[in-house]
């Protein structure tokens, strides 16, 4: 029997992308050229998923004419839900059931069946026998979801995620790098995937590891990312890079401002020194807590976070990647309970200047005099 490969999930990005590489394996880069592939564009506007429905039963039905093989991509197919909830009885089936005992009966051997497109249902029965066909057959299911911020494990299987994209490129990536590329980007798989190709252009073959100063160097400086490097300045208590970054936060956030992308930069840049500053104060708690010194090696966290997996309901940071607590850590330390107070109260007012209408170059400047001067 031919194979069946079904690509699907909620991250449209990254399905569209396998999708491609994968017709790409299959018959070359060429695709207009290749008398082999038959595309059924499944993302049309203008057409009912029944029409589509129909070109693809009648594309497998049909033997290929002028190839010894067949591939038949439904591309992009964008309405698995109006499809799984057409009726469907004994007189009439529905397009998801003849498609169903398509499979079931299995693929002419000469036929390979690409489908590709987000929101199937794991819970159908459709998808599960999708599964069971693409395994029998020699194909493959591909599923890609979004990372929900709010599970469990969140940061550190995003920052493995990273990493392997580094890898995959031959490149490490040092664990500063991956923290800063988690942290400005998210789960954005877009985004992330263009930041990562500029960063493996920059560094080049002759390189081995990317590190912060690389993204630094070559990634996109928007209200995010400057924000990103202002909070991580003030909570090592750089006021020199503190104040060299506000020229680029003040024209981002002109740039920036009515754009959907970021309607309130001035947000953006207080609100990610805030959170910075309540990891830094819920890390000096758990320090606290456990006894850990103040020269800690990154050893110390590796191993509480294996020790303390229990005590995450109290200390929900314990959730973060050890380095990550670490790098916090070596930044909480700098600071005495009194600085922290005040860190937070000075936040408070930049946020209220910057709201109201003062100069936000002024609003940012004495922020970064309060905490890092």
């Amino acid at each position: 029997m031919g194979a069946f490969y079904l690509i699907s999930g909620n991250e449209d990005f990254s399905i569209k992308e396998r999708a491609n590489d994968l017709i790409r394996e299959l018959c070359g880069d060429a695709q207009e050229d290749n008398p082999g592939l038959e595309i059924i564009r499944g993302d049309t506007e203008n057409e009912k998923f029944s029409a589509v429905f129909a070109r693809l039963m009648d594309s497998l039905e049909t033997p290929s004419f002028l190839s010894a093989e067949k591939v038949v991509w439904l591309k992009h197919f964008n309405r698995f839900d109006e499809a799984l909830a057409e009726a469907s009885t004994k007189k009439k089936k529905s397009r998801i059931d003849l498609l169903s005992d398509f499979l079931k009966d299995g693929l002419p051997q000469d036929v390979t069946l690409v489908i590709d497109g987000p929101g199937l249902d794991r819970r159908k029965a459709f998808y599960k026998l999708c599964e069971k066909v693409c395994a029998s057959s020699g194909g493959e299911l591909f599923w890609f979801e979004k990372s929900d911020p709010k599970s469990k494990g969140y940061e550190a299987q995003l920052l493995r995620r990273i990493k392997e994209q580094a890898l995959n490129a031959g490149l490490r990536m040092d664990d500063s790098a991956a923290g800063y590329m988690a942290e400005t980007i998210g789960g954005d798989a877009a985004r992330l995937k263009n930041e990562m190709d500029k960063l493996i252009c920059y560094v080049g073959p002759s390189s081995k590891e990317i590190t912060i100063e690389d993204c630094w160097a070559i990634c996109s400086r928007c209200s995010e990312t400057l924000a990103w490097e202002f909070s991580n300045a003030l909570a090592q208590k750089k006021a020199a890079q503190a104040l060299s970054l506000i020229p680029g936060i003040l024209e981002s956030m002109e740039q920036e401002k009515g754009m959907a992308a970021s309607s309130s930069p001035e947000m953006t840049i207080v609100s990610a020194a805030h959170a910075e500053f309540q990891r830094i104060l819920a890390v000096k708690c758990m320090g606290r807590k456990f006894g850990i010194p103040d020269r800690a090696s990154p050893d110390v966290f590796y191993r509480l976070t294996d020790e303390h997996k229990d005590s995450v309901a109290e200390f929900p940071v314990l959730a973060m990647h050890p380095y990550r607590l670490f790098k916090i850590w070596e930044n909480a330390v700098r600071f005495s309970d009194l600085e922290i107070a005040r860190a937070f109260k000075s936040l408070l007012d930049a946020n209220r200047r910057m709201i109201s209408g003062s100069d936000a170059r002024l609003a940012l400047e004495h922020l970064v005099a309060m905490i890092a001067g």
